[in-house]
């Protein structure tokens, strides 16, 4: 069965789940939030490294916290927010070792697997797009194996810019040539899918949970997915 016949929607493209597969050759993930969940992310820089950093420089945790905060707010959409090496500097933790703690909170989304594996059989290109550090998604890739599941993973890193800058964009294309016309980008990072519609890219869907066990996202702009299992024919989920 083709996917792009059985995707025929009648609904306006922007609220629909299901996107025209038809008109998409290339598919671009974000890993976490997207095809990992985020509450692995959230616990440990919400919860572990604020009191790990507390007890290393003997601040009371509200005091660590408030610091942490703020100058996560001072560089975020920067790829400083998103770099491994800056954050070790700044708080003076061994910051990998600190994820193995939790690393049984690491899990694929739901569906996440499933949907990889059909867009693959039906022949689209398949891109893993990250800010997340190259040693970052090394571990995460370790304990998951999410990379083996798309054609190519590329971290902003290496691009020296973040998803939410327009050199992104620009940038990928040295890495990775993609139709930005028959491309869809599947984030749960509103600000990325905002400068990736700038750059051109048709195709846009945002997660409504990025976090299994946070709160619902909304956004006014962009299609949230309730699963990724949202962007398959139903045919496809249940053979």
């Amino acid at each position: 069965m083709d996917i792009a016949n059985a995707s025929k929607n009648p609904v306006n493209e922007p609220q629909a789940a299901i996107p025209p597969w038809a008109e998409i050759d290339t598919v671009l993930f974000d890993m976490d939030g997207t095809l990992l969940d985020l509450h692995f992310d959230n616990r440990f820089w919400r919860e572990l490294i604020p009191a790990e950093y507390a007890l290393l420089h003997a601040h009371e945790p509200d005091l660590a916290r408030q610091r942490l905060l703020a100058e996560m707010d001072r560089i975020r959409g920067q790829l400083q927010w998103y770099c491994l090496d800056y954050w070790v500097g700044f708080t003076g933790l061994d910051l990998l070792a600190l994820k193995q703690r939790l690393v049984g909170h690491i899990a694929y989304q739901p569906h996440a697997l499933h949907v990889l594996d059909t867009l693959r059989v039906q022949g689209k290109r398949l891109i893993l797009v990250t800010n997340a550090h190259p040693q970052v998604l090394a571990f995460k890739h370790a304990h998951t194996g999410v990379a083996d599941h798309l054609d190519q993973a590329v971290s902003a890193h290496a691009l020296n810019c973040a998803k939410e800058e327009a050199c992104f964009w620009d940038r990928l294309q040295t890495v990775e040539r993609y139709e930005p016309g028959r491309t869809l980008l599947v984030d749960d990072n509103l600000a990325a899918l905002s400068t990736a519609r700038d750059a051109g890219v048709r195709h846009l869907r945002g997660m409504r949970y990025p976090d299994s066990q946070g709160p619902a996202m909304e956004s006014a702009h962009f299609s949230l997915l309730e699963s990724l299992a949202e962007l398959l024919p139903d045919r496809f989920l249940h053979p």
